[in-house]
């Protein structure tokens, strides 16, 4: 995984193709205007999920690039749902959907994508935002305050999770970014460890998603809980300059 310099890179995902709207059959004495699509938010939801839990290869900065056949054949995994989430997603999504595909372009070409840019960071948080408040999915969402987590809960269930990340309090001791992760089967970590460094968060347990505030906003992330033992955990400061972390525990039952 990524050193504490590049765990921001994690926030952004997948990307997209285009999919066509279909047309009516014209009649027998003029064209008929175009059918409206009918488009289902479940899928457009469930699709979105899919899509941002799937990291690209190569998100690591500081990790050698990835053989243009590995982002092709990442391509040609989310494509599909991708192509579910262009049909159904409101119109609203329009421009953070033509940045995925952007994106996507570049995998299908082989190239590396720069999922730190912010215009690509500012996409996966209106996508992942629009998800949490939008698709009724469980929620995970923790506030930084000061240096301290909190509404944390004790238990969620299996299954989609949409996860809200907050500063507030003192600036100094704001969080870069929260990091959800799965502790491995067969270890034991616990959050005072994590945050004294005396256990490596990234060698115990595998990231799954991670949430990166813009400023005084909100930062959003989606991913998909298995059963298991988790930890949270706030990576305090700026790049170069960071000052510890502020971790967390829950399970998933």
């Amino acid at each position: 995984m990524t050193s504490h310099r590049t765990t921001g890179a994690l926030l952004i995902s997948a990307v997209v193709a285009a999919v066509l709207a279909g047309c009516s059959s014209p009649s027998a004495a003029t064209s008929a205007a175009p059918a409206a699509q009918t488009k289902d938010q479940a899928q457009a939801c469930s699709a979105a999920v899919a899509v941002d839990s799937t990291i690209p290869p190569g998100v690591d900065p500081d990790s050698p690039a990835p053989a243009p056949a590995q982002m092709q054949a990442w391509a040609a995994s989310v494509e599909p749902q991708f192509r579910v989430l262009l049909a159904n997603a409101p119109d609203s999504l329009a421009p953070v959907l033509q940045t995925y595909s952007a994106q996507l372009d570049q995998a299908k070409a082989g190239q590396r994508i720069d999922v730190s840019s912010p215009e690509n960071a500012a996409s996966a948080a209106g996508l992942d935002g629009w998800v949490y408040s939008s698709c009724g999915y469980q929620t995970l969402d923790v506030t930084n305050d000061g240096g301290t987590l909190s509404h944390l809960p004790a238990t969620l269930k299996a299954g989609p999770v949409a996860i809200r990340f907050r500063n507030t309090g003192d600036p100094a001791k704001a969080g870069f970014v929260l990091l959800t992760a799965k502790v491995k089967d067969g270890q034991t970590i616990t959050p005072a460890q994590v945050d004294s460094g005396s256990v490596n968060l990234e060698a115990s347990a595998d990231i799954i998603a991670g949430a990166q505030p813009a400023g005084p906003d909100a930062a959003y992330s989606v991913a998909v809980l298995q059963p298991g033992s988790y930890l949270v955990s706030a990576v305090l400061g700026t790049p170069p300059d960071f000052a510890g972390t502020t971790s967390g525990a829950f399970t998933v039952s």
